[in-house]
This record gives C-alpha cells, sequence and structure tokens, in this order.
C-alpha cells in the first residue's frame, strides 16, 4: 500500500470510530442487570423506553436541521452498565442510556429524563465546551445547566397531560422558588416537576458509594472558581445547584445556544435567579 494511501485510510478509520465523552457520572464499576431488583423499585423497562423514545422525538429533528446529522438514541435496558454517555461519528450523534442506571437506587421516572436530557446537552447545550475529545462537547456544567433550562421544559412541554405530581410532599423551597420566578400555571408547573427532578438526581447522588457529603437542595456549594471548569466534573453539590437554577432561568426553551459564546441563550445575570453557579461558571 502507498503511504498517501495509508494515510487517507487511517484518518478514515478513525473518523468512522467516533469520540466517546461524557459519562453522566465518573466511570464505576457498578452494576445492575436487570430481574435484581422489583420493577416498582425504581424505573420499569416500560418508563425507561418511554423516556428515551420520546426525547430522541424531541431533539432528534433539532440535530438534523442545524446539523445535518442523525440523532441516535442507543437505550438497552439489558445492559448492567449504570451509566450514561454521549459520542459523534462522520453521520451520526450517539446518546447511550443503559439499564442499569434506571436500575440504580434513588433513580425515577423524571431523573432519569433529566439524564438523557444531560446527555443530549453535551451535543447541543452549546458553550463552555471541553477542550477535551476535539472540543465538540459542552462542559459536564453546561450539560447539566442545559439539561433543566432548555431539554427538560421541552420534555414536560410534551406532556401537557400530566399534572404536576402532588402524590409526594413538594419542598416548600421548590414551591416558593417557582413561584417567585413563574406566574404562567403552565411554566409554574414544569418548574416544579423539574426541581422534583432535580431532588430525586440529588438522592440517586447520594446513594453512589463515593458521595462522601450528601447534597441537598436546601444547601448551596459556596466555592466560587478563578476559572470556569471545562474539562472535569463539578463537584455533586455544584451540579445539584445548577439543575436547580437552571430551571428558574425564564429564556424560552426554543432560544439557540452558540458554541462560541457562552452568554447566548442563557440566563447571566447574577443578581437574579436562574444563572449558572459560581461553583463551575465564571461570569
Amino acid at each position: 500500500m502507498k503511504r498517501g494511501h495509508f494515510f487517507v485510510l487511517l484518518f478514515t478509520m478513525m473518523s468512522l470510530m467516533g469520540t466517546a465523552f461524557s459519562n453522566v457520572i465518573p466511570d464505576n464499576d457498578l452494576s445492575i442487570p436487570p430481574l435484581t431488583i422489583k420493577e416498582t423499585d425504581t424505573v420499569t423497562e416500560h418508563e425507561f423506553n418511554t423516556v428515551t423514545k420520546l426525547l430522541h422525538k424531541i431533539y432528534a429533528p433539532t440535530v438534523e436541521q442545524l446539523h445535518g446529522v442523525k440523532l441516535i438514541m442507543n437505550a438497552d435496558w439489558k445492559d448492567s452498565t449504570v451509566n450514561a454517555f454521549a459520542t459523534r461519528e462522520v453521520e451520526t450523534w450517539t446518546v447511550h442510556v443503559s439499564g442499569g442506571i434506571a436500575r440504580a437506587k434513588g433513580m425515577t421516572q423524571d431523573s432519569l429524563a433529566l439524564i438523557v436530557c444531560h446527555e443530549i446537552g453535551h451535543h447541543l447545550g452549546g458553550a463552555p465546551r471541553t477542550f477535551l475529545y476535539e472540543g465538540w462537547p459542552s462542559a459536564e456544567g453546561q450539560a447539566d445547566y442545559w439539561a433543566s433550562s432548555k431539554c427538560m421544559k421541552k420534555y414536560y412541554e410534551v406532556l401537557k397531560h400530566e399534572e404536576v405530581a402532588i402524590d409526594r410532599n413538594v419542598p416548600d423551597k421548590v414551591l416558593k422558588d417557582c413561584n417567585y420566578i413563574y406566574k404562567n400555571l403552565p411554566e409554574f408547573k414544569i418548574c416544579v416537576r423539574t426541581l422534583l427532578s432535580a431532588v430525586d438526581f440529588s438522592h440517586f447522588l447520594n446513594a453512589l458509594p463515593d458521595i462522601k457529603t450528601p447534597t441537598s437542595i436546601e444547601l448551596s456549594d459556596s466555592r466560587q472558581v478563578k476559572g470556569t471548569n471545562t474539562n472535569d466534573y463539578p463537584r455533586p453539590q455544584c451540579r445539584l445547584d445548577t439543575i436547580y437554577q437552571g430551571a428558574l432561568c425564564t429564556i424560552n426553551a426554543d432560544v439557540a445556544t452558540s458554541e462560541t459564546d457562552a452568554t447566548i441563550g442563557h440566563c447571566n445575570d447574577v443578581t437574579k435567579p436562574g444563572h449558572r453557579p459560581r461553583c463551575w461558571y465564571k461570569h
């Protein structure tokens, strides 16, 4: 084989392999196969498929229209891995979701939707982006923020026939914060439902073996970074703060983000609720 042809072939093979990124939580060896728990304990297979299919239906047209590629939802109920991640190939962008994460302790249908939104957010969340993996994914904190400020709002808009869950205790803080921001009843309900998904996500995080300090919506990460954290996971409480604030951002979910300007499409006024927390984002 001629040397020039070899490098063309090598480049083509590397392009076809794609780039993996963005586990929703750091790499771990947790494994939860099907049938090891009762389906009533966490998310059922039907709920798992419903969430992943609906979010694919919502965002596949957007990805194709804006970027000319197909969005693939690789949701595998039989996969025992406790994680989710995103990859990009030449003509496809993929979100991988394992059944193991749906079966994890503390997981609910709403927090699963939040996790899937996080992975879609690595594709569509915009700046700030990581310097890793050829620079295409939105940073972890940005994916969290986009998940609640954009994706969950569109997800719940599709579920208009559903009411905010009232068969569980809604924290006073959630009611107070959503009522302060949203005067329109449908928007208020979406805010409450999104913040309840953040509460569920907090329970999921707290059940992980490496979590030393429990997270809570009643707490906050007071750290202020000197530069935006683009290449690592924010601390668990910081992630929860980010998701919480995203739900309080009033910018419409249809307003597009920018891959180069982190201010476009987001709430940036640090004197008002809804901005990205300074525990990971430098305003």
